[in-house]
């Protein structure tokens, strides 16, 4: 299945020559394909082939272009460490800001008039979301205030409500997990002034979508399924009333079958960026392959999970998403952690912890209800915990306060899934 940029064929033709002709990655990959003839439809049968990981971005000297590594054009160098553990740097051309826009241009036309006061808690420079934010808006020339809030401020309410107060924001930009925590703790004043909210960096699902939007009455949600590597790669708009499907505007994506047939909805997402004829990318990238699976449902991709969002207990996976609709469905739950124990030599059997957290007095049977539910979404899980004793599922909940007690929480990233120990 291929979608997004498939009718470009000039562009895609004009990315790949550049690239062969500048980065020896790519001049290597293409070694014996006749560019002239490439098209999206090509580029689905040779994901074995013309590929590229995230450890491949380690080396700069081979997948940076010469016009970067030479210096001959003005780049920003943008960090991540996504699925390495250890940080990536990321060139960032002019061109690269102007296709930023082109990605984001649908929606900012059409949801952000004269006005519109943004409160962002996407991070600057060197993370990658507060750039793609303000190259958005820089690059569709919309009359939109632009504030970054401080990340650490979410952590100080008297601070937080300060700088809302003041900024009186029509817009909330931030992680999916941020937005929906946001409307728990801003008084109803703020909340119903809130226009847009525009979130990113975690699944958002039909559950979590629906809290979020109770809790802003007069919002809609802007779902941005971005990464450093190609920025905004594709949005839909989330409202009471209907879900929109995935529109990708400058990226081409194959999705091909994972082979579990436990999980046959789930597909392996590649990325191919796409530039236009005459532009200059920091990063070109070809069948990129992230490991984020696309959710496929009568052919439309409804959701798009990251793959730090996995977890493996014995032969098979738990996915965050399916946690977020449980959680945000059940009435007396308000958030969720999962605390994951991975298969090693210290430790042979895999166990998940899910910290779920309930506010007010705790409902009788609360722990096992949550079990069953997984179980209802997830036979796999079910069998292997309680039929082949292979892995742990256990569900402990605590009141709200309590959620994030003793978690490893670094200021500046929202984290669903802690690892303890490491996952060979």
């Amino acid at each position: 299945m291929v979608i997004g940029k498939i009718n470009a064929k000039e562009d895609l033709v004009y990315t790949a020559k550049k690239a062969a002709k500048t980065t020896p990655f790519w001049e290597e990959k293409f070694q014996g394909i006749d560019l002239n003839a490439l098209t999206p439809e090509l580029l689905s049968r040779l994901t074995k082939k013309v590929t590229i990981k995230p450890h491949d971005l380690y080396e700069i000297n081979r997948v940076w272009p010469s016009y970067v590594r030479g210096g001959e054009i003005f780049h920003t160098v943008m960090r991540t460490s996504g699925t390495t553990g250890k940080p990536k740097r990321i060139a960032f051309t002019i061109d690269d800001k102007r296709r930023t826009a082109r990605q984001m241009e649908p929606w900012i036309t059409e949801y952000f008039e004269k006005g519109e006061k943004v409160a962002s808690f996407f991070p600057p420079l060197p993370s990658s979301s507060g750039n793609f934010a303000i190259s958005g808006l820089e690059g569709n020339n919309v009359g939109v205030s632009y504030f970054q809030v401080p990340i650490l401020y979410l952590r100080d309410r008297n601070l937080l409500l300060r700088e809302f107060e003041d900024i009186k924001p029509t817009s909330i930009w931030a992680l999916t997990a941020t937005a929906y925590n946001l409307g728990l703790i801003l008084p109803e004043k703020i909340r119903n002034d809130v226009n847009t909210i525009v979130v990113g960096g975690e699944t958002l699902t039909p559950e979590l979508a629906k809290a979020t939007l109770e809790l802003f009455p007069n919002a809609i949600i802007i779902d941005n399924f971005g990464s450093t590597e190609d920025d905004v790669t594709a949005f839909r708009v989330v409202s009471r009333k209907k879900v929109s499907p995935f529109h990708i505007g400058e990226s081409i994506l194959v999705l091909e079958e994972t082979g579990d047939e436990d999980y046959s909805e789930y597909k392996r997402v590649y990325i191919t960026k796409v530039m236009e004829s005459g532009e200059l990318t920091g990063l070109p990238l070809f069948n990129y392959d992230i490991g984020d699976l696309a959710r496929v449902e009568n052919g439309e991709v409804v959701s798009i999970i990251r793959v730090k969002d996995v977890v493996v207990l014995g032969g098979a996976k738990l996915h965050i998403d399916q946690v977020m609709d449980i959680v945000y469905g059940h009435e007396h739950l308000k958030d969720f952690v999962m605390i994951y124990h991975p298969l090693s030599p210290e430790n042979p059997k895999p166990k998940v912890v899910i910290r779920v957290a309930y506010e007010g007095e705790k409902p009788a049977g609360l722990e096992d209800e949550v079990k069953e539910l997984i179980y209802e979404a997830n036979n796999p899980v079910r069998y292997e915990v309680e039929e082949a004793k292979s892995s742990e599922l256990i569900i402990e909940a605590v009141p709200m306060e309590k959620l994030r007690e003793g978690l490893p929480v670094k200021p500046g990233k929202t984290k669903r899934i802690y690892i303890v120990g490491k996952d060979i």
